[in-house]
Parts: C-alpha cells; structure tokens; sequence
C-alpha cells in the first residue's frame, strides 16, 4: 500500500465507534450512521466510484444520515469529477482540505527541550486534564458519559490496547496533548489531536508531542506514521518537522436534513 492507501485503511478501522453508531463495509463503499447529530458518527470513509455508480453511492448514505449531519471524505481514491457533481447535488459542501502526511518512526529524532516533559495517559484523573487541555486548545470538547470515559481509558490502558495518549508539562503545568493508533496489521500509526496550549507555544512542547509518539511507535514495532493535517493548521508545521507530503483529502458536508 502507499501512504494514501494505509491512511485510508486506518481511518475506514471502526474498532473504535461506540455501540450506538452501526456501520457498513464493502469493496465500493464503507461508512458509519447513527442517531446522533455528529458528523464523527455519521461519515464516509472509503468510497470507490469506479466499482459503483457515484450517485446511487451518495443516495444510500443520504438516506442513513438522514436528519443528521454527514461527511464525505474524499481521497485520491475516490476524488473524482463525478463523484464531486454527484455529492454537491446531493446538497454537500465542499470544507476543509487536509493533506496525508507521513514519517517512518525511526527517522523523526528531534530532541525534546530539559523543561517539557511528557506523560501518557493511564488513570481517569490523566482524561480529565486532557480534555481540559482539549477545550483550552480546539475551544471544544465533547461531553462524556462515566461508560464513555471508562472505554476511552480502556482503549489507552488495556493489554490490547490500540491507542496511546500524552499529555506534554511545560515547567510542570499542562500545555499540550496527542494521540495515537497502532495498525499493526499495516505496520502503520495514525497520530492525531496534536495541539498546545496558546501561551505555551514555542517552547518545543509539539516536538516534545511527535517525539513521544515515535518513541511509542518504535516500541510497538510500528514503521510508519501518518495522519491527514488541515491546510491552514496543521499541515506546515508537519511539513517543518520532516513529515513528507502525499494526496489530498477533502471534506463533503451536509448539514442536518
């Protein structure tokens, strides 16, 4: 597989929606649906308009996210003159763009500043500063039940954990936090959430962040790391840190309807 082809097979990996969102997956189509309003819940992640007819694709998924948001994620596998007149009669609007971004674990070997230090997530206490850090941050942070804490922990914890979290100090107090997802079957980490606190910027707290997943990576006998990086965020400061740049993916939205 190539870069873009691992990222999307991570991101089609639904190991990790919660019981309420049903999905569905076959060769030409894959996608998730649920009661709730969220686009996270109720998106496409691999859609194949060369093996169905693009309209008909769009119809069904119209159909499963009705009277909820929904999000079509178009990557060079899917991105395609039809495919984009087939989805914008449909009502969706193109959004962000992002770009697939991706470094084998053992060359990112930046040194992390004496005064940031990192710490992953093990204990419910861990969850809390991070989401506390997620709203300093994004400006958002979903609310959760006790069942959906106890799984996040689970998901970072357990024996057969799949996913890793940290949370980076600076000078002893909470300045940033990223996470992570082992393919092993793709010898391949998804890395995302990536963020620092505004006024600690600039002190290597995000180094300190991609220094910690590497490490993570190549513990776990992961090669890879990739993840897709907004254009107007994200995207150049991967870029300066070595990530080397793939295809495009973009954002089809509808709102509720």
């Amino acid at each position: 597989m190539n870069i873009d082809e691992l990222l999307e097979a991570a991101t089609a990996d639904f190991f990790w929606v919660p019981s309420h969102v049903q999905t569905v997956e076959r060769p030409e189509l894959a996608y998730s649906y649920s009661s709730s309003p969220s686009a996270e819940h109720n998106r496409v992640v691999r859609a194949r308009p060369t093996l169905a007819e693009p309209a008909a694709l769009v119809s069904e998924v119209a159909q499963a996210h009705r009277g909820v948001a929904s999000r079509w994620c178009l990557n060079p596998m899917s991105d395609t003159p039809t495919m984009r007149r087939a989805l914008v009669d449909a009502g969706y609007v193109e959004g962000h763009r992002h770009i697939a971004y991706a470094i084998r674990a053992t060359d990112y070997q930046r040194q992390p500043p004496p005064d940031v230090e990192i710490h992953q997530v093990e204990t419910v206490a861990d969850l809390e500063i991070l989401y506390q850090l997620k709203e300093n941050i994004f400006g958002y942070s979903p609310p959760l039940s006790d069942d959906d804490v106890a799984a996040e922990l689970a998901a970072c914890t357990g024996t057969s954990r799949r996913v890793a979290r940290f949370i980076a100090y600076h000078r002893d107090e909470p300045a940033g936090t990223g996470g992570m997802t082992f393919f092993d079957e793709l010898n391949f980490a998804l890395i995302w959430a990536g963020g620092v606190v505004e006024h600690h910027r600039g002190n290597g707290v995000y180094t300190t962040l991609l220094t910690a997943r590497a490490r993570t990576a190549v513990r776990h006998g992961i090669e890879i790391l990739g993840l897709y990086a907004r254009t107007n965020t994200s995207a150049p400061i991967v870029a300066a840190h070595g990530f080397d740049e793939h295809g495009a993916m973009t954002y089809f939205e509808r709102e509720e309807c």
